[in-house]
């Protein structure tokens, strides 16, 4: 097998995470701000630090990348209600590096999207990816996002393509009580409308187990097998149902690939997070690694073997878990340090379902040949723009 970064390698992206607000207008079950920093009123207000530190940081740290592609994400918190913020630092970035490979993606619940699209359509249309969650149809994404309406996120994102060409992915945070299918439904509905263009989910991190595990992974895996008999018939009629992690997975079995990496590759260096004029390697993490602090100007020259050892002893976990040894951690590569810092027992569980979608995958694999075959499409068709896009989503399902 090939890592990840020797079959991509120039175009291997390096991502920055922006967290522009801690501030959020709804309250979504299982927040993951609120698991890793408390309740919102304890940190959101530490957090709306002023454009101009968060500005300085990613300047900084643009001034140290090689030629990859950088991504720059915002993110928060509900990054719309601190619309002003985003812009000014979209704007400053571009003016100040015409030349860097720069794209931006902006992370958003999508209840005040309309709004801001008016205040600013040519942002938008300069954007390069909106992600936007949504958990279900309309009874089960209000029962887990509080204080959102279905009906409006529709609307927004109706309003906003007739507005923009700028790509939408729709992002499903799975619970324990939720059903992917549903998930999957509200999907397949949008992207029929052409409202949206991706689909990613994952798995909520949480600090205990799964109650009723052997359940809920029964019921997981039905609806994988109904995503992957999907994902087969739309092969066959020479379309690729852009389901990110899907279009991943079989393009790294196809192609004998290995992710080389935890799912955002914080231990290599390849992905950062901006937070109130500080970068730190994983916010998820908590603030304990600084590598710089614009509010404070402690900026100094970094030594990068030094913090990789570091940031090494975060996915020691990974003997513990038995991954050298596991025949899904070419695809999971270990997954993500923050649940195995909540909950030790549901990051075992979660390995238990990543090989359940793995193996799925490979009893499904020649059947994708043949539909590939079929339809004349190539290996690569799964991977370019599908497979790419998840390197700039969440840990692996």
């Amino acid at each position: 097998m090939i890592t990840l970064e020797e079959f991509l390698k120039d175009s291997f992206p390096i991502i920055y995470h922006i967290t522009v607000t801690g501030k959020c207008n709804a309250s979504c079950e299982g927040c993951l701000n609120g698991l890793i920093y408390g309740e919102r009123n304890s940190f959101a207000s530490s957090w709306e630090e002023a454009p101009e530190k968060t500005f300085q940081a990613v300047d900084w740290l643009l001034h140290k990348t090689n030629g990859n592609p950088v991504f720059i994400a915002f993110y928060g918190g509900e990054p719309l209600l601190v619309f002003e913020k985003v812009r000014e630092i979209f704007y400053k970035l571009r003016a100040l590096h015409p030349y860097k490979h720069l794209k931006f993606v902006l992370y958003t619940n999508g209840t005040l999207l309309k709004r801001v699209v008016k205040d600013d359509p040519e942002f938008f249309k300069r954007l390069d990816l909106l992600m936007v969650s949504i958990d279900g149809t309309k009874d089960q994404h209000e029962r887990v996002r509080k204080g959102t309406s279905l009906l409006q996120i529709e609307n927004n994102l109706e309003f906003f393509k007739s507005q923009s060409d700028t790509k939408v992915l729709m992002w499903s945070t799975l619970r324990e009580e939720m059903s992917f299918q549903d998930c999957l439904e509200e999907f397949l509905k949008l992207y029929q409308r052409g409202v949206v263009d991706f689909f990613f989910w994952h798995l909520i991190e949480r600090d205990y187990p799964i109650k009723d595990f052997i359940s809920f992974r029964e019921n997981y895996l039905k609806d994988l097998t109904y995503l992957l008999d999907r994902f087969v018939v739309d092969l066959s009629k020479g379309t690729v149902l852009p389901v990110l992690p899907l279009a991943e997975l079989m393009f790294f079995l196809l192609k004998g690939i290995k992710r080389g990496q935890t799912g955002c590759g914080v231990e290599k260096l390849r992905s950062f997070d901006v937070l109130s004029g500080k970068v730190i390697p994983c916010v998820d993490m908590g603030e304990n690694l600084v590598l710089a602090d614009f509010r404070k100007n402690e900026v100094e020259t970094l030594d990068f073997s030094k913090i990789q050892k570091e940031l090494l002893s975060l996915v020691s976990y990974k003997e513990w878990l038995g991954c050298n040894l596991c025949e899904a951690e070419f695809f999971c590569g270990g997954r993500c340090p923050v649940l195995i810092k909540t909950s030790p027992e549901r990051a075992k569980q979660y390995c238990i379902l990543i090989k359940d979608l793995v193996d799925l995958a490979k009893s499904f694999l020649p059947e994708v040949k043949r539909a590939l075959k079929a339809s004349q499409l190539s290996e690569e068709s799964l991977y370019y723009p599908y497979g790419y896009l998840n390197l700039l989503t969440d840990v692996i399902p």
